[in-house]
């Protein structure tokens, strides 16, 4: 068989590296390419493979050894190769330049940033758990969040010289995954904490295994109410679905005078429920009344007969409580709501603070407020906003800065010791508390909940978001 000479992406790439900063340390000898690079660089689809102790149950995970994203460049995927190789000083500056061209890439940062800590030796090891094969984009959002605290501490000198290494594993957002995923990291005695999971059933799923083991989990996104009941090994560092249902309520009927709701959720899933008995419970407890409900994940949801009965049920407004997977049925109650003058005020849980309920929603959504764990508006959160900004070329959103919280929060917590021991001691302490974190201040009630408030943001024209409109927090 011929053999075929490699894809113009490869001589493209080739000419990047060594335009990018490679050719100096061809010359001078301290960086030699490896020989067959090209090879390294040609598209590869690498199949997962079972982690230890997981039997057949596939956990996908990498250190640097393997990329993970279906849109891994060429050239990340040639670092990996590398890494895998254990060649660091052919791989670290290939990840140079990757970055270079793409800041905005978080997995190359990660594995370049492996790649340091394990060349300065003997790293500290944390996990990040978060939904590559089912929702690539907001687990890229976590690990940019996890990258920058990775980063921040290495040029801090790291911990008595001891750099960071990150462990990056996909659940999907499956609870059975997830629950596999966690048996991998327990296994695994050099990863002293993990930062997830995303979705709260992938959490709560998880969560047992990491109490029995006494290992440490943060999670960033996972607002589900209950979390707060799962262990003193589980902490968060996102608000709980308690405090947004009930300062939803409270806005509804103290600001915006109105007692009578419609509620739009999905009683499937431990984040739509736990917002919507936060939501309901309050409004009723203090005066509102829940007009009548609908499950948005229903296989016969029609959104114009659901908006009539909401009308004939003397509704006044429509809380959305929708997950990633019945947004679009949420917003298709918001331009059925538009089409007839608007009626209902619209109130919604944080999975609509997004680009797609602005470009999706557009003038249908003016208006909707929607409570949100982080804003970079908000003052105590501008230095992190304008930071991230000028790494990552662009605004970041509130899973980016929870995310480097909780990294952040376990960095703090290894200064008493690289055990999981002191780890989960430390973050358990009622005097453990982070200052300057991308949202403020953390600390942790004794159910691991974060001790603090949600923003409410409401939809207005604008153009920050490049669609006509923009989440603008609340005086």
């Amino acid at each position: 068989m011929t053999a075929k000479s490699p894809p113009p992406i490869v001589y493209i790439t080739l000419g990047l590296l060594l335009i990018g900063g490679g050719w100096y340390g061809l010359r001078s000898g301290y960086i030699r390419w490896p020989e067959n690079l090209p090879q390294l660089l040609q598209p590869k689809d690498p199949q997962p493979k079972a982690s230890p102790g997981v039997g057949a149950s596939p956990v996908v995970l990498s250190r640097g050894e393997r990329t993970l994203f279906a849109d891994s460049s060429p050239m990340t995927t040639a670092a990996a190769e590398l890494l895998r190789q254990g060649n660091l000083t052919a791989a670290i500056p290939v990840l140079e330049t990757t970055l270079q061209n793409n800041r905005n890439d978080p997995e190359a940062r990660i594995f370049l940033n492996n790649a340091r800590a394990r060349q300065q030796g003997n790293p500290l090891s944390l996990a990040v758990v978060v939904p590559i094969s089912s929702n690539p984009n907001r687990a890229k959002e976590t690990l940019r969040g996890v990258a920058q605290a990775q980063e921040e501490f290495r040029q801090r000198g790291g911990l008595s010289g001891r750099l960071l290494e990150v462990v990056i594993v996909d659940d999907g957002d499956d609870a059975e995954r997830a629950a596999a995923a966690a048996k991998a990291l327990v296994e695994q005695p050099e990863v002293l904490g993990v930062v997830g999971h995303n979705a709260s059933d992938a959490t709560i799923a998880a969560a047992a295994v990491y109490q029995a083991a006494g290992l440490a989990m943060i999670s960033s996104t996972s607002t589900s109410t209950q979390i707060s009941t799962l262990g003193n090994a589980i902490f968060r560092t996102v608000p709980s679905d308690q405090i947004a249902g009930t300062q939803l309520a409270r806005y509804a009927l103290n600001t915006l005078r109105l007692q009578r709701a419609a509620i739009f959720y999905n009683p499937n899933s431990a984040y739509s429920s736990s917002l919507r008995n936060a939501f309901a419970t309050t409004l009723a407890s203090e005066g509102g009344q829940i007009t009548t409900e609908f499950d948005l994940s229903a296989a016969d949801f029609n959104p114009q007969s659901s908006f009539k009965m909401a009308i004939g049920q003397g509704a006044e407004l429509a809380f959305l409580a929708p997950t990633a997977a019945v947004t679009t049925q949420a917003l298709a109650v918001a331009q059925e709501n538009a089409r007839h003058g608007k009626p209902l005020t619209l109130l919604g849980g944080d999975v609509l603070f997004s680009l797609n309920t602005l470009q999706q929603g557009g003038a249908a959504v003016e208006g909707l407020v929607v409570a949100v764990p982080w804003h970079p508006d908000v003052p105590r959160n501008r230095e992190f906003a304008q930071a991230a900004a000028q790494l990552w070329g662009g605004q970041v959103s509130w899973r980016t800065a929870l995310a480097y919280d909780a990294t952040r929060a376990f960095l703090q917590a290894l200064e008493s010791g690289a055990t999981r021991t002191a780890v989960l001691s430390a973050l358990g302490s009622p005097n453990f508390l982070l200052n300057n974190g991308a949202s403020g201040q953390v600390r942790f009630l004794p159910s691991g909940d974060r001790d603090a408030p949600n923003v409410l943001v409401r939809v207005q024209p604008g153009n920050r978001s490049g669609t006509g409109y923009d989440f603008v927090p609340l005086p």
